[in-house]
């Protein structure tokens, strides 16, 4: 009522003004003229007697005209008082009408939160007596009214922002819904003000309906997996067992479990197995994270001493089956690439990994080195140059592999070396050593080069051959990664986690090989190529088998020695890397230093580090990595972590006996590797504080997944 009078004084004032001013001018344009007559009269040019008459006129013209517009006025100011009053009377029905007539249920709430007034229909729901009321919004609404307050200065609901797990930030909406009596209701906020005080008009929408079906749209949105049986074939060689009644065995347990939740399971290929189900029971195999692994490791074959292991790719992706069965096909070649026993689930922004308790087997054929062999070589032909690029800090495997698909390069080529070049840190020590076998060789003079003269080779139709690493920030030069389009990936180590920002031509991922080298001798020895191999090339490679297998001690299989076997007949010369694995006085004196400062750490794990006192080297990495192996010779430890902290970084090398997942730890420190031997390396940190670190990760591994 109040803001209607306003309204009235307003028009009332606003309509007078014109009125005024041109009273004023009249006023002022008769009284000239009566002046004008006074002036004439003084100089006699009128008769005195006629200048009361002249006077008389002007002010009945004055009269006359200050009469009409009077008259003007008050007419326009009864139309616009009726108008008002109507629109008052108006507004006073439309307000009843939204309160008991429309079904609208609104409330105005105070900014302290207390309710002054509901509509009929809110005032029906709520089963109040009166419209009238002041109670407390939270006696029925669950949004609070500072969130009220915000949606209403805002337009629309606050965002939140928060962060994901790779430190992205996300909006998210703050849910503006409420529920009463087992329907919910969607809030609507705007501003009105009343007497200078700000209230808030807080509109409830049912959606009860239309959030059920967004329900039973997301819980009914078909999901598609591919599921294989890990090393089964390969397993069979070694125990005395049916391989079809294994199978058989197997496939019972997953028709089982997803028929368990309405799911079809239909095999499409020997061992290999599609399965068709809702988002609903997607949810509660996340929920119980996907214990049908466990269900499929339970079963043991030979001694019971040999467990069987599935790996599963799942699309929960929005879009069509193609688009799904796509996606499905890709989670599925990381959960293999690392190391299968785990169920790879891709949203389409991120990889989400479930399992991954058993150390596999090889678990893979010669068939598929003959068929990777192949195709890296036509890519290589086809390509105009080629760059070949091991991981940072190189070893001897990441070198002899990346010398291997060099020779494999140059075979493609027809003997043309002059546009294929190796990248890699010239100034290591590794290399140096590497670079003395292969120096003598035309082939090789000008084959290594720095990051930066590969950046200025870069070409449309450049290929790039990654070796022995998968995760491109611990390449020798992570830009290249980003400059290339055509890209391969050969790898002994399980995938990293991180979607590539690129789609490679060729993935070749085999973490159950033992080194990079022994991919690469593999793939030589069945190609057209397998005798131009040189025994300078085949002499690294082998250095590179012995460094990552600790001289066949550790993780050597049968493929292992055929590929030394073939190494040998190529040439291979122990006495020409015999200097490689020689230790120098300095390099016993820090073994002696990491040896003084081990520790263990709840029973199992050893811990140890080298001092920050003694002076650097640049052979501190290879000792550190030593001593993660000496330290897996100890009575108890099933795995062991040397640090080393060089500039503002700690290093980190782990290895494990096979029980536990060094991988999985070393990936949560945003490093890499595969089940028994992984590292990582945390940059602007102590060593101290990268010690504290560890141990959390250790201790949420040994918590969550470790199984004695």
């Amino acid at each position: 009522m109040q803001n209607s009078q306003g309204m009235k004084k307003n028009l009332f004032r606003t309509d007078l003004r014109p009125a005024l001013i041109a009273g004023v001018l009249i006023g002022t344009v008769l009284f000239g003229l009566l002046t004008v007559l006074t002036i004439l009269d003084q100089f006699n040019l009128i008769k005195s007697t006629e200048l009361p008459f002249y006077a008389a006129v002007l002010f009945g013209i004055y009269l006359l005209s200050a009469g009409g517009l009077l008259v003007a006025y008050l007419l326009r100011y009864h139309r616009v008082s009726a108008a008002n009053a109507a629109a008052a009377s108006m507004t006073t029905e439309v307000s009843d009408l939204f309160r008991y007539v429309v079904d609208l249920p609104y409330a105005i709430v105070s900014a302290q939160g207390t309710v002054k007034i509901v509509s009929g229909s809110l005032q029906e729901i709520l089963q109040y007596r009166s419209p009238i009321c002041n109670v407390p919004l939270s006696s029925f609404c669950t949004v609070p009214v500072n969130s009220i307050i915000a949606y209403a200065q805002n337009g629309g609901p606050v965002k939140d922002i928060t962060v994901n797990s790779d430190g992205v930030p996300i909006e998210n909406a703050k849910p503006m819904i409420t529920e009463i009596d087992g329907r919910k209701y969607s809030l609507d906020c705007y501003i009105l003000r009343s007497r200078g005080t700000d209230y808030y008009f807080v509109i409830f929408r049912d959606v009860t309906e239309i959030l059920a079906l967004q329900k039973k749209k997301y819980e009914e949105d078909p999901i598609v997996a591919y599921v294989v049986i890990d090393s089964l074939q390969e397993l069979a060689q070694y125990v005395r067992v049916s391989y079809r009644t294994a199978v058989s065995e197997i496939e019972t347990i997953l028709k089982t479990w997803a028929e368990g939740f309405g799911g079809m399971l239909r095999e499409y290929e020997r061992e290999k197995y599609v399965v068709v189900f809702n988002r609903l029971a997607l949810d509660e195999c996340i929920a119980n994270k996907f214990n049908i692994l466990e269900t499929v490791r339970n079963v043991k074959l030979g001694d019971n001493s040999y467990p069987v292991t599935i790996s599963m790719g799942v699309g929960a992706i929005k879009g069509s089956f193609e688009e799904k069965e796509r996606a499905a096909s890709d989670a599925l070649d990381i959960a293999l690439q690392k190391g299968g026993d785990q169920v790879a689930v891709n949203t389409g922004e991120s990889i989400t990994l479930y399992g991954g308790r058993v150390n596999n087997m090889a678990g893979s054929t010669t068939i598929t080195s003959r068929v990777n062999s192949m195709h890296l070589s036509k890519l290589m032909r086809d390509a105009g140059n080629v760059l070949i690029m091991g991981h940072s800090a190189p070893d001897y495997d990441s070198i002899g592999s990346c010398v291997g698909l060099a020779r494999l390069a140059i075979c493609s080529k027809g003997g043309d070396y002059s546009k294929i070049r190796i990248v890699v840190n010239r100034d290591h020590v590794n290399f140096r050593n590497c670079y003395d076998v292969v120096a003598h060789l035309p082939e090789y003079r000008s084959m290594f080069i720095g990051a930066e003269a590969a950046m200025d080779s870069v070409r449309s139709n450049t290929l790039l051959v990654i070796s022995d690493v998968s995760n491109m920030s611990h390449t020798e030069a992570p830009k290249l990664t980003k400059n290339v389009q055509n890209v391969v990936i050969i790898d002994h180590h399980r995938r990293p986690d991180q979607m590539y920002e690129f789609k490679p031509l060729m993935t070749y991922i085999r973490p159950g090989v033992a080194a990079a080298s022994e991919l690469v001798s593999e793939m030589l020895e069945l190609s057209p190529f397998h005798d131009e191999v040189l025994k300078e090339e085949a002499s690294l490679m082998l250095a590179g088998l012995m460094l990552d297998t600790k001289n066949f001690t550790q993780g050597a299989e049968m493929q292992t020695f055929s590929a030394v076997r073939y190494l040998y007949e190529r040439g291979a010369n122990t006495a020409m890397i015999k200097s490689f694995f020689t230790e120098s006085l300095s390099n016993l004196f820090t073994a002696v230093d990491i040896d003084s400062r081990t520790r263990t750490y709840r029973d199992k794990i050893a811990l140890t580090w080298l001092s920050v006192d003694r002076e650097k080297s640049e052979e501190d990495k290879i000792a550190v990595a030593k001593a993660a192996d000496k330290l897996m010779n100890l009575s108890g430890i099933e795995a062991s972590f040397a640090l080393l902290h060089a500039g503002n970084s700690v290093t980190i090398s782990a290895r494990s006996g096979g029980k536990i997942n060094v991988q999985k730890i070393a990936e949560r420190l945003g490093g890499g590797g595969h089940f028994d031997m992984a590292a990582a390396t945390l940059k602007n940190t102590t060593l101290e504080a990268a010690s504290i670190q560890l141990k959390q990760v250790i201790d949420e591994y040994l918590d969550h997944e470790y199984k004695e």
